[in-house]
């Protein structure tokens, strides 16, 4: 195709509120067993941020909230694996409970007085996880946030950083690294990001239009109809070719700045229409053909943009040469080879020539992905595909996830890198379609192929990341 605060409180009261009418309905408190203690106690620290596990302001009252906190030393952050399986704390006196026997994902974690249940025993894995025995889920840090105070609940083991725990207080670094060996640390921390959402949720994500209503018409639409922000804003060079301050200021409001390019076939003129044309790859990758220095000319003006972000610190996604395998696009005519090929001078080029450090690099399949014009491991830091499903179609796009898995694996994130229609929170997680973000594509893709209702649904869903629950990267 062409082309903050105030909103994490609303949703957290909303949590509070649904949190207190289902503890008014559960039983009086069970007898406390005081069970063996199989270690010493110790702080468990979430690998994704660094900080502890601890009950919420040191409460001893039945119910009382588990969250991660800045490690304190505190006894409500001391911890204590038992030979019945019980996760003990604050002296002994309490457990980690899943919150009413319930055993569905998204289930709260609490204290509780110490009673036996299947709901308060737990296993310490291999791999720094922890699951619940009665329901095989892991405790997770809800939304991969990284903010003092964000809650756990049990959730799908899909061993992402926000559900790997260590003994010992301290930051604990992110073991997911960007391609490049230079990136620089918000790069990094994107990345973190978002391979900390794989499997756990979907990132809320748009496409700008710049010229319907202004450069702003798709966010106020979107906020204007839910109250909330999309975590990521699509932006194009071909379409706008002075992206940088709407990219630098999106970052600046906690938001991730997504950037495609609708490059003119050199020679031809940049823009969509321009992308549609034909040339000779040969041509353009052999220097001193007029088709050669038609792509630097673009390469370096593409760069002189995202430099101005990486000079200010913003990290971004860059999505060159979109809906690969496409006949449509002059960069996919000749085939998956030259594919490669022009995928990998581009690489090279901005990594190695350029320095630039700020960049994962999103590489985008159309709706049939095909592993032919897979550029390799060693030039994409994560993968995706798109398609438009019809108005109103909600549909979770299975099939074309799985295909994108057979090509990348179980492991790397996959992106909706387009769409129009956005699929339903509820069916993405009930077919275990685990598309790491979406990017609504601008205008009537928004308003018409989706109804308001529906983008209530999905920007009020606690599996989709808004722009308030992206943490801190810089």
């Amino acid at each position: 195709m062409q082309t903050v605060l105030p909103e994490a409180r609303q949703r957290w009261r909303r949590l509070v509120l649904a949190f207190l009418v289902a503890l008014a309905a559960v039983a009086a408190s069970l007898a406390l067993n005081p069970g063996t203690a199989s270690a010493a106690t110790a702080t468990l620290t979430s690998a994704a941020s660094g900080r502890c596990l601890d009950v919420a302001g040191g409460s001893t009252t039945p119910g009382a909230a588990v969250v991660i906190r800045d490690c304190s030393g505190a006894a409500s952050q001391q911890w204590e694996f038992t030979t019945a399986g019980e996760l003990r704390t604050l002296g002994g006196t309490r457990c980690l409970d899943a919150y009413n026997n319930q055993t569905a994902a998204g289930t709260r974690l609490v204290t509780w007085n110490c009673n036996g249940g299947a709901n308060q025993q737990f296993n310490r894995n291999s791999n720094g996880s922890i699951t619940g025995e009665q329901s095989g889920l892991c405790v997770d840090v809800v939304g991969a946030a990284t903010a003092n105070g964000t809650a756990t609940q049990l959730w799908q083991c899909n061993g992402q950083a926000n559900q790997r725990w260590s003994n010992g207080g301290g930051s604990q670094q992110c073991t997911v690294q960007p391609n490049n060996p230079n990136a620089t640390q918000q790069a990094r921390n994107l990345l973190c990001f978002i391979q900390s959402q794989y499997g756990n949720h979907i990132i809320s994500g748009q496409q700008e239009s710049t010229w319907i209503g202004g450069p702003e018409y798709e966010m106020n639409y979107i906020y204007n109809n839910t109250g909330k922000h999309p975590a990521i804003r699509g932006l194009d060079r071909g379409d706008s070719p002075d992206f940088s301050q709407r990219a630098i200021d999106w970052w600046n409001a906690g938001g991730i700045p997504m950037i495609g390019y609708h490059m003119g076939a050199p020679t031809f003129p940049d823009g969509y229409d321009g992308s549609l044309q034909t040339v000779s790859i040969n041509r353009v990758l052999t220097p001193g053909t007029n088709e050669n220095r038609s792509f630097h000319e673009r390469l370096d003006g593409a760069a002189a943009e995202l430099q101005q972000l990486e000079d200010a610190g913003v990290a971004a996604l860059w999505r060159p040469f979109h809906e690969a395998g496409g006949t449509w696009f002059w960069w996919s005519k000749e085939g998956g080879q030259q594919y490669n090929r022009l995928w990998r001078y581009m690489y090279d080029y901005y990594t190695h020539t350029k320095g630039l450090n700020n960049l994962i690099w999103l590489h985008p399949f159309n709706g049939a992905p095909d592993a032919a014009f897979y550029p390799g491991d060693a030039y994409v830091d994560f993968s995706g595909a798109d398609t438009y499903a019809g108005n109103g179609n909600y549909d979770p796009l299975n099939a074309m996830y799985n295909r994108m898995r057979g090509i990348v694996g179980n492991t790397m994130p996959i992106a909706l890198h387009e769409n129009g229609p956005i699929p339903d929170p509820a069916r993405l997680q009930s077919t275990d379609t685990r598309w790491v973000l979406f990017n609504t594509w601008h205008g009537e893709h928004l308003t018409v192929s989706n109804s308001v209702a529906h983008l209530r649904n999905v920007y009020s869903s606690n599996y989709v990341i808004t722009r308030d629950e992206v943490p801190d990267l810089g």
